[in-house]
């Protein structure tokens, strides 16, 4: 998404010229495109994203992104300004010949450029708030990577209002970030991993740490890709890893490392090749067997690949309480979540769960999605010493069974009656044909109840298909 002015003209002025005319103006542009047909500049610490000029058939674009910073805003005003006093060309807002622009400062004052920056982020809110993605953006030297960490950070939730003061808060860190890694290392490659089910896809990028003749590869922070590969090249027997990206702020040492926007990282101190090596056992807790799949969250239709694993949890013995439960509503997208898998032999990273509510007062499903990572033995929840293993939890949908509508455990029982249901151990994996069964109740289940998703008694996944 962006904002863009063609300026129609024959003759295309010399991009210095243009940068010259902008320093003339008081601007401190630091160009890091210099050349057409692809020109790209930003304003010294000021810019997040910068403007463009392209190079076109009929003339010069000069475009700006969204969620571009004020003055990125600004500087777009004064290149179209600049540009038509070069070339006497006339000036055309998305080359629509009934949207001329024959008053540029008039056209895009200050008023317009904070009800760019107010709708850009009131976009940018919802798309995070409501359907839990996270968003890259192009910067003007590095990716900008937003998303429900780094909204919970700046106390941004759906309801929370969008004045210029949080607006300028969030954008000023994000510049800063973006001028702090204008020199710095990353660990991005021009590797692609192809999927060979798709020959057609682009592939997954792939961003990379690894040891070499006793060294770690040199890097100020770890860049945002598709994947994160893990290599000691030193032993040819110890296999690569490779993670999902959004997995690394799970498998980074405790020390060392300063998150910057919503998973990208900074490298504060020394990392060892020993430290690289724990990483790996680490990230290998998240490798999915088959990283290209996307693994479909349940009401996304059933997955033959996927097991459905059936937790249960009663409140009145349980060391998460309702209260605990409930409290975790609004903020789904980013907590942590984790859960005691009693057939945890057969459970993999990429399966899908449910969460059943049982024991007293309103019993169903509460919650599902999908587990993150492969079984994990860590302490006994109950503290009785026994031999206790979890799995990673990343849900779609979450609800308060007093006060949200939910499939009842009758209707389970109804519905599937060879399963039980109404307790049993927590973490059995469902037979197929009742999990397709499930499935189709659990997608039944969102389309009616759609609009009762309100982000505190039923939040959920907000699935863009469902969206008329």
């Amino acid at each position: 998404m962006s904002y863009c002015v063609r300026i129609r003209t024959e003759k295309l002025p010399a991009p210095d010229d243009i940068f010259k005319a902008l320093a003339a103006k008081g601007e401190q542009v630091v160009v890091t495109s210099p050349d057409y047909p692809y020109v790209k500049v930003g304003n010294y610490n000021k810019a997040l994203r910068g403007i463009e000029l392209n190079e076109e058939e009929n003339g010069l674009e000069v475009r700006v992104c969204v969620f571009a910073s004020a003055e990125d805003y600004r500087l777009f005003g004064k290149a179209v300004q600049i540009v038509m006093e070069l070339t006497g060309g006339k000036a055309f807002i998305d080359d629509d010949d009934e949207c001329e622009v024959a008053d540029v400062a008039g056209e895009f004052n200050e008023k317009w450029v904070q009800d760019q920056r107010k709708a850009d982020f009131d976009v940018l809110k919802t798309l995070i708030c409501k359907y839990g993605q996270q968003f890259v953006l192009f910067g003007l030297f590095a990716d900008i990577c937003i998303g429900p960490q780094i909204f919970k950070g700046f106390g941004i939730t759906i309801d929370t209002r969008n004045t210029k003061t949080i607006i300028n808060k969030l954008q000023d860190y994000l510049v800063s970030v973006q001028w702090h890694l204008s020199d710095k290392k990353n660990t991005s490659t021009s590797m692609i991993m192809p999927d060979p089910k798709d020959p057609e896809s682009e592939g997954k990028t792939i961003s990379m740490i690894s040891i070499n003749k006793g060294k770690v590869n040199e890097f100020d922070y770890i860049s945002r890709a598709d994947l994160l590969c893990i290599m000691d090249m030193d032993h040819e027997d110890v296999k690569p890893v490779v993670v999902p990206f959004k997995e690394i702020t799970k498998i980074l040492p405790p020390d060392g490392f300063q998150i910057l926007d919503e998973c990208q990282c900074e490298l504060t101190g020394q990392i060892t090749p020993d430290d690289v090596r724990q990483m790996m056992e680490r990230a290998r807790l998240f490798e999915p067997d088959d990283v290209l799949h996307e693994a479909r969250n349940p009401g996304d239709g059933y997955d033959e690949t996927q097991n459905t694993v059936i937790l249960t949890w009663n409140p009145a013995v349980s060391s998460i309480k309702l209260e605990d439960h409930n409290a975790t509503i609004p903020d789904m997208f980013s907590e942590y979540y984790n859960w005691s898998v009693w057939e945890h032999e057969k459970a993999k990273c990429g399966d899908r769960f449910f969460l059943v509510r049982c024991g007293d007062g309103n019993t169903g499903i509460v919650m599902s999605g999908v587990f993150d990572s492969h079984p994990f033995e860590s302490g006994d929840w109950k503290g009785k010493g026994r031999k206790t293993f979890y799995m990673d939890m990343v849900p779609n949908v979450i609800l308060d069974p007093e006060k949200a509508p939910m499939i009842t455990t009758a209707e389970l029982e109804k519905a599937i009656p060879g399963f039980q249901w109404s307790g049993g151990h927590s973490g059995r994996i469902l037979p197929p044909a009742d999990a397709r069964k499930l499935e189709e109740m659990w997608q039944d289940y969102l389309k009616k109840n759609h609009d009762a998703i309100d982000g505190k008694t039923l939040n959920a996944f907000n699935q863009f298909e469902m969206i008329e």
